[in-house]
């Protein structure tokens, strides 16, 4: 399977450092200047009799140094937030190739066929394991697991008619029916190549197989595979 590789935006994040915050810091110093240059004017102008209050332009004084605080606080927040995402985006890029298991009944066949996990949270009378293609057809069935806990299904990629099915993807479909005839909904896990990874949000997106999941959502990853 082709690896497409890593999205990585490293001069976008770079940049980002100068971001709400450094926009917000300039806007501050702009509005600064204006209220010096307005104070000056006051002073020049003021009655020698009645002078101004000194302490109300103390307290705003006081009050533009609070929100210059925040602000760079908030630049400070943003620089760390950059380099938290370039650090994932370099320890993301380790995965690429490795197979990854992830919570989800769809899988890509090329020529090997696609390893399945399914969990019965309780015991089935009956239960078939049903290969579908993409047009919702069967191409391969068989009877499963009806024990408690996490099972393995690896199909070899061969239809019913034991030739090799076409190249695409494949999505497990269990019949599961417990000793009360009721329908019971395994949760069903597929085992992928990660092939790509986005890094351009806060937590990188993985391809793998036909599905695009975050970090997070990573079941198990088998390095070296």
């Amino acid at each position: 399977m082709p690896i497409s590789g890593l999205s990585s935006p490293f001069a976008t994040a770079a940049s980002a450092i100068t971001g709400d915050a450094a926009r917000d810091g300039a806007s501050l110093a702009a509005d600064f200047d204006d209220f010096l240059t307005l104070l000056t004017t006051q002073l020049q102008n003021q009655d020698p009799l009645d002078p101004l209050d000194s302490s109300e332009f103390t307290q705003q004084l006081v009050a533009f140094s609070g929100v210059e605080q925040q602000i760079q606080a908030n630049q400070n927040l943003e620089t760390l937030a950059d380099l938290t995402r370039l650090s994932n985006v370099g320890s993301s890029a380790a995965y690429l190739g490795n197979e990854a298991f992830i919570e989800s009944p769809t899988g890509d066949h090329v020529n090997d066929g696609i390893t399945w996990l399914y969990f019965n949270e309780t015991s089935a009378q009956a239960l078939t394991l049903k290969v579908v293609d993409e047009s919702g057809a069967t191409v391969y069935q068989q009877s499963g697991s009806e024990l408690l806990g996490t099972q393995t299904f690896e199909w070899d990629g061969l239809t019913a008619g034991g030739t090799v099915a076409d190249a695409g993807n494949y999505t497990l479909v269990i019949d599961a029916t417990d000793t009360g005839g009721d329908r019971l909904s395994p949760r069903i896990g597929v085992q992928e190549t990660i092939t790509a990874i986005d890094s351009s949000g806060f937590e990188p997106i993985f391809t793998i197989g036909p599905n695009q999941v975050a970090q997070s959502d990573i079941l198990r990853l088998l390095l070296g595979r």
